[in-house]
């Protein structure tokens, strides 16, 4: 990914990304690490319009936690029985050294952000933007978490360009 058009803030939040990513344990990094890096990071109208929709860090860590519960139960497995067994050796973490890559998802949401920025006339591909970028996945883990959290891809967009145009002015 090249990154020269991004503001110092969604680098940050890039950044803060793949810090969730490894914190998660997460093998690559995916749409729903960009939305907890904007949300890590705590900067710009895109981390302002999802707090002011209830869309906390935390919010999303939990609701992600038990998306991943749900998928691993659907298949027969407890992650609450994994974690009891295997007690304080049990650690989701990916080390430090070991590279992530981005996921399908999350070049996606780049690629659709790189196209937001355009679009609205910018020079700088900022956090609304990655945003943006991650509401155009459809399918993604992002929106659906968004969705489980009864915020809709159109009310986040909204809101942001409410925040956006009060930032204009």
């Amino acid at each position: 990914m090249i990154f020269n058009r991004f503001s110092d803030r969604s680098r940050r939040c890039v950044q803060a990304a793949f810090d969730e990513a490894r914190r998660l344990g997460h093998d690559a990094l995916g749409d729903e690490d960009l939305m907890l890096g904007i949300l890590r990071a705590d900067e710009g109208c895109a981390a302002e319009a999802l707090s002011s929709l209830g869309v906390t860090l935390e919010a999303v860590r939990e609701e992600s936690e038990e998306m991943l519960s749900s998928a691993l139960s659907s298949i027969g497995i407890s992650l609450e029985e994994i974690r009891r067994e295997a007690g304080d050796t049990f650690e989701m973490r990916i080390p430090e050294n070991r590279r992530i890559p981005f996921s399908p998802r999350a070049k996606k949401a780049l690629i659709e952000a790189r196209k937001e920025m355009r679009r609205l006339g910018d020079n700088y591909l900022g956090t609304e933007h990655v945003l943006l970028g991650i509401l155009r996945n459809d399918d993604g883990t992002a929106v659906r978490l968004l969705s489980r959290m009864g915020v809709s891809p159109e009310m986040l967009e909204d809101r942001l360009f409410e925040l956006r145009g009060r930032e204009a002015s």
